[in-house]
C-alpha cells in the first residue's frame, strides 16, 4: 500500500466528492515534521489571521474601554507579525537590512 491510504482519485473507497476533499486536504495541509520553513510560515499566518479575526470580532462585542484598547493593540501586533511571516513566506527580508540567517 501507497502512502496514502486512498490510492488515487476516482480508485478509492471514498468515492466521488469525499475523495476530492481527502486528496486537497492531504495536499494543502503542511506536514508537521516537514523541514520547509515557508510551510510552517504559511501554516502561522493562517493561525495569526484567524486570531486577529477573532480580536475584530470581540472589539465589536464588548464595551469597556481598557479591554477594547487592548484588543485594539492586539490586532496591530498581531497584524505585524502576520506581515513579518509574509514578507518571510515571499522570501522578501522582513527587516530590511539583516542577514537572512543569524
Amino acid at each position: 500500500m501507497g502512502k496514502f491510504p486512498v490510492p488515487g482519485p476516482g480508485k478509492g473507497r471514498l468515492g466521488g466528492r469525499d475523495e476530492r476533499v481527502y486528496f486537497w486536504r492531504v495536499m494543502n495541509t503542511p506536514n508537521e515534521s516537514s523541514s520547509d520553513p515557508i510551510l510552517h510560515a504559511h501554516k502561522i499566518q493562517r493561525q495569526l489571521t484567524q486570531l486577529i479575526d477573532h480580536a475584530r470580532a470581540d472589539l465589536n462585542r464588548v464595551a469597556e474601554p481598557r479591554f477594547k484598547a487592548l484588543l485594539a493593540d492586539t490586532t496591530e501586533v498581531l497584524t505585524g507579525l502576520k506581515t513579518a511571516f509574509q514578507e518571510y513566506g515571499g522570501k522578501r527580508p522582513a527587516w530590511p537590512g539583516r542577514p537572512d540567517e543569524l
